[in-house]
């Protein structure tokens, strides 16, 4: 007899509250009920936060502590032969250079210690032009960043609320589920983040313009436009784009895995105007680009294929458009032949 899965038992499970067998069977249903599993999910957690702060409780606790530790000035007492002595050599303006001095000591200590402190609380993985690098997170996710890209992680572990990571450039994520149901939150400096739980998906945050493309599972989209927060649920296949002003387009692609098809060296180009490979190349490879004028910078180029370095990648664009690509240091030339 077929066990039917309902919503009440896969809250039990979200809730660690299932039996071991229950667990098996939510395990097994999600295998094929993916997208009700996250919908689910995402209704689960908008009532079970993972963590409420006491700001009362928190605000007795620190009243308390001032009552029990009053901060006290003694009164200098100075004796009437003392007083000229003293008075005399500490002139306001010494008063007022060493606390200058102690100011600046304080303040450089005072940065120095938040720059050390990222330092020692974060670690920075970062690819250089024209290289690609494979990170295992501590937590089993795998990540691929791409060419001229950073991705900053906590260096002793994720917190028990949330697993984040922070982007520039551009990264494919495959991460992976966890026991207590733990978020995994891609962060960027482009105003958007991606929240996401066991999925695959490849998220580009660059100069001009930021994506997110979703390969398996279901993520969410937070951005801000203008002075609104807002967010959007991916389904598989939605590829998101936000320009500069962060507005927000959405569009369904049939083969989102085309857009971490440079893990494999690989290079699909459909309807890809060559003023957007100048851009690639730009971005991945530290190449200043310049192409003579305008009918050709809107040139489509379209097929798929793999190059081991850039020089490959520019003689595919040279025979694909057939056009002229000439390169001198970091420096190339389109043109029409």
């Amino acid at each position: 007899m077929k066990t039917e899965i309902s919503k009440e038992l896969v809250f039990s499970y979200f809730a660690s509250k299932a039996s071991p067998l229950q667990r098996k069977l939510v395990e097994e249903w999600l295998k094929t009920n993916e997208e009700q599993y996250y919908e689910w999910l995402e209704e689960w957690e908008s009532t079970h936060p993972q963590y409420l702060p006491d700001s009362e409780a928190a605000l007795l606790k620190y009243e308390a502590f001032l009552e029990n530790n009053p901060q006290s000035v003694e009164p200098l007492i100075v004796s009437s032969e003392e007083t000229e002595e003293l008075i005399l050599p500490l002139k306001p303006t010494i008063w007022w250079k060493w606390g200058m001095t102690a100011a600046m000591v304080v303040g450089g200590l005072t940065i120095g210690g938040w720059f050390f402190r990222d330092n020692i609380l974060y670690q920075t993985y970062q690819t250089t032009f024209g290289e690609t690098e494979a990170l295992t997170l501590k937590d089993g996710t795998h990540v691929t960043l791409n060419a001229n890209s950073s991705l900053r992680i906590p260096r002793f572990g994720f917190s028990q609320t949330a697993r984040e990571v922070f982007l520039v450039g551009e990264a494919n994520f495959e991460v992976t589920h966890q026991a207590n149901h733990q978020k995994f939150v891609v962060k960027t400096d482009k105003n958007f983040e991606v929240v996401v739980l066991g999925t695959e998906f490849t998220v580009y945050a660059r100069q001009r313009i930021s994506k997110v493309v979703l390969n398996k599972g279901k993520v969410k989209v937070q951005y801000r436009e203008g002075n609104t927060q807002k967010h959007l649920m991916m389904k598989p296949g939605d590829l998101v784009t936000l320009d500069n002003q962060n507005r927000l387009s959405r569009k369904v692609t049939n083969q989102p895995q085309n857009y971490a098809a440079w893990e494999q060296k690989r290079f699909v180009f459909e309807e890809t105007t060559l003023q957007e490979v100048a851009y690639l190349l730009q971005e991945n490879y530290g190449l200043e680009v310049e192409i003579s004028g305008k009918p050709l910078a809107e040139r489509v180029i379209m097929g798929s294929f793999r190059a081991e370095n850039v020089d490959e990648l520019l003689r595919s664009i040279s025979e694909l458009l057939d056009i002229n690509v000439v390169r001198q240091g970091n420096h190339v030339q389109l043109t029409d032949k």
